[in-house]
């Protein structure tokens, strides 16, 4: 019997985060979780701050956790966390303030005015990148703009887990991956879009060297840190178990959803540009191709303001309420700009009806259908787009992540799409995370063996949904577009 090897995922979403132990045996992997915390954002003063004191404890005491229970067995760590955040860092190597939430004001109005200063031409063709106002480069541009302080002493500006990774390493280094999701980076040429920030007076001269994933970047307490698919949705995509072959869609699901498909370069042309598609850099010179698209945060919106009201919903619950309404009654684009920012969800999506010409839902089961509905027909209208612009068609879309467990929903997509859906894993980032681990220890030699492992291990996980009532929802996604564009 081979000796069972363990590695540490540390696993940072926008919402929470946690530290899973996966562990490696006779070729099938098993996870544990060492610890789980909260995470997200706190007003001050008007700004939106992660608490990143708070999140370096909270990873501390997880690897504590697994080196207790697995000791000299435990072979390396990882990190990975949502997109586009950065700390700025001193020359004595401090990091200046907290860094500020992606859904932060400051950005407000200033995709605008890039766009003028620029031409949004110019900008995708250097980036190949979707316009979204929580992109990094509209917060550098911002802080060029105010002249911050913060901003003009750094020395280097390192992203959510290169500041984790230098802070349990020491060493500062930039993950292709994360950097790929910030709007300032090009992936054609495999370096930042100089020209871009130059023109924008944004500051060229505190980024780190470039590291890409599988490589070991230094220790922790002699634990090697390995530079893993940093930007969450990386690590998802690495742990979609596709089959050799198999044409398909990936839908990583949590707080964002992410659609798209993994290719071998990106797209970047007005086709893309039109339909505000992106090009991220994956593990193992890979692009995901895809659109972000706001996933379960409207429910978790409509379940925090609620549960303020005395109305605490399990997401079962939740369920529950949607499958007993009344099915395309009401329909919202939940990519519209005025469900970004957190506030009374359910108001907000009442106000959305009303301005459409549509009547207000009433109750909570109104409400949630809603939300589901507009998920769905927004992934509709999103993979018939993706089937476009890649020229082929996907038979087939995995959804990986916690919205897997969301059954309705799971439901719904293949309903929409038209297409047959395969859910799991769960835990896709973490597993992800730790399929790099491996890759750069020497343990398996491809992402497709790594691929291989998780289909063989998390076969309890997968469920199947089949298309159904299929001319309705075709029915309902022409009087989506109608409604919503």
């Amino acid at each position: 019997m081979i000796m069972a090897r363990h590695y540490l995922a540390v696993d940072l979403g926008a919402s929470s985060g946690r530290t899973i132990v996966g562990t490696l045996s006779n070729g099938q992997l098993r996870l544990k979780e060492m610890n789980r915390f909260w995470n997200g954002p706190t007003e001050i003063n008007g700004t939106l701050y992660w608490d990143f004191v708070y999140l370096f404890r909270n990873i501390q005491e997880g690897v504590a956790r697994a080196e207790k229970e697995f000791g000299d067995r435990l072979v390396s760590m990882g990190v990975d966390s949502w997109g586009v955040d950065f700390g700025l860092i001193d020359k004595q190597g401090k990091l200046l303030g907290n860094p500020v939430n992606y859904r932060d004001s400051r950005t407000d109005g200033l995709l605008e005015k890039v766009v003028a200063a620029v031409g949004k031409e110019t900008v995708f063709n250097q980036t190949g990148i979707q316009f979204m106002q929580i992109n990094t480069l509209y917060h550098l541009y911002a802080l060029a703009r105010a002249g911050d302080t913060q901003y003009l002493q750094a020395d280097r500006l390192l992203f959510v887990p290169d500041l984790l990774n230098y802070w349990l390493t020491g060493k500062m280094a930039t993950n292709r991956t994360f950097a790929s999701t910030s709007q300032i980076y090009n992936p054609v040429t495999k370096d930042w879009a100089f020209d871009l920030l130059e023109k924008l007076n944004i500051r060229t001269d505190f980024f780190a060297p470039f590291a890409d994933p599988a490589t070991v970047l230094g220790d922790f307490n002699g634990l090697p840190v390995v530079n893993v698919g940093s930007h969450d949705t990386a690590s998802a995509f690495a742990a979609v178990p596709v089959l050799e072959g198999e044409s398909c869609a990936f839908l990583s699901s949590g707080t964002w959803s992410l659609l798209g498909t993994e290719l071998s370069a990106p797209v970047i042309n007005g086709d893309s540009l039109a339909a505000n598609f992106t090009n991220e850099v994956g593990v193992c010179d890979t692009i995901r191709f895809l659109k972000n698209l706001s996933g379960l945060w409207i429910i978790q919106e409509l379940r925090r303001i609620w549960a303020a009201q005395g109305f605490d919903y399990s997401w079962k619950e939740m369920d529950t309420l949607a499958e007993a309404a009344e099915p395309f009654r009401f329909f919202i684009n939940p990519a519209d700009e005025v469900f970004v920012a957190p506030g009374d969800m359910p108001c907000r999506i009442q106000d959305y009806c009303e301005r459409t010409g549509q009547t207000r839902p009433q109750g909570h089961g109104e409400i949630i259908r809603t939300a589901y509905e507009g998920l769905a027909l927004l992934y509709a209208d999103t993979y018939e787009t993706l089937e476009r612009l890649i020229g082929s068609s996907l038979d087939v879309l995995r959804i990986v992540g916690g919205g897997c467990k969301n059954i309705a929903l799971d439901q719904f997509a293949a309903n929409s799409t038209g297409r047959k859906v395969i859910t799991g894993p769960i835990e896709a980032t973490a597993i992800g995370n730790i399929i790099i681990q491996m890759l750069a220890m020497g343990d398996i030699a491809s992402l497709a063996e790594g691929r291989e492992i998780i289909r063989n291990s998390f076969v309890h996980e997968t469920k199947t949904y089949s298309p159904q009532d299929t001319d309705r929802w075709q029915s309902a996604l022409r009087k989506w577009r109608t409604i919503c564009r």
